[in-house]
């Protein structure tokens, strides 16, 4: 039983032994890098001993990675301020668009649509009155706007037969109507018999203002009235044409 005790105390003692001399190792390591000389030409550190080289290394590291980090911050500002300025410009073209979508749109509207009304039979009348009463059609158009006014130009020939002084009152209308409420209206044409003579004969312009005209198909007519024997419009049936033209309301 001693001789038990004995060796179980010698082998405690031997590991004491052990560990104390690892730790001796290690101290004498430490003193051992501290005194190490260091040669630190073209290394660009400053220490002289190997332990003081791995600190100041150490210390380098640590700051490389510390601007690494700012680095990245100041990237992710950029980007945040890039994000920024492309929904920037992207609003702005929006609104370029919106107002140049609204240009086009006024231009189109501004732009006088216009239509052309040919024809060349002639008409003739040989019971005018004092009163206007339809003596032909000449044809029809599309209104697209319903505030839009309606411009009619027209070119032909008018003539009259009859004693002197009598006349023929031709007019312009759209779907039997006259350019105005009122009385008599424009868009006329009037030619006379001359003294000494049975006819009357002259070419004709008249353009005509229309505001009470909706959207639609619409119809221009001629009317007549007058003292004549007989009224006569494009007699020779030459080609004749009304210019219809739609643009902003008064």
């Amino acid at each position: 039983m001693k001789s038990k005790v004995a060796v179980a105390v010698a082998l405690g003692l031997a590991a004491l032994a052990v560990l104390a001399s690892g730790l001796w190792l290690l101290r004498a390591s430490d003193r051992e890098a501290r005194h190490l000389a260091f040669a630190n030409e073209g290394s660009g550190l400053q220490a002289v001993d190997v332990q003081s080289a791995l600190l100041e290394l150490s210390r380098r590291v640590q700051q490389v990675e510390k601007g690494q980090t700012a680095l990245q911050g100041a990237a992710l500002v950029q980007q945040t301020q890039i994000g920024a300025v492309q929904s920037s410009v992207e609003v702005q073209k929006a609104d370029a668009d919106a107002r140049i979508g609204i240009l086009e749109t006024r231009l189109a509207a501004a732009a006088a649509p216009r239509s052309r009304i040919e024809y060349s039979d002639g008409s003739s009348s040989n019971t005018v009155g004092t009163s206007y009463h339809r003596l032909r059609a000449l044809g029809s158009f599309s209104k697209l706007a319903g505030g839009s006014s309606l411009l009619l130009s027209w070119n032909t020939h008018v003539d009259a037969l009859g004693e002197p002084g009598t006349f023929c009152d031709f007019q312009l209308r759209v779907d039997g109507r006259p350019d105005t409420e009122k009385e008599g209206g424009s868009g006329r044409a009037v030619v006379y018999v001359p003294p000494s003579a049975t006819g009357g004969s002259a070419p004709v312009t008249v353009s005509v203002l229309f505001d009470r005209v909706g959207t639609g198909s619409h119809t221009v007519d001629v009317w007549v009235r007058g003292t004549a024997r007989e009224c006569m419009e494009n007699f020779g049936n030459f080609p004749r044409a009304v210019i219809v033209e739609e643009g902003p309301g008064r």
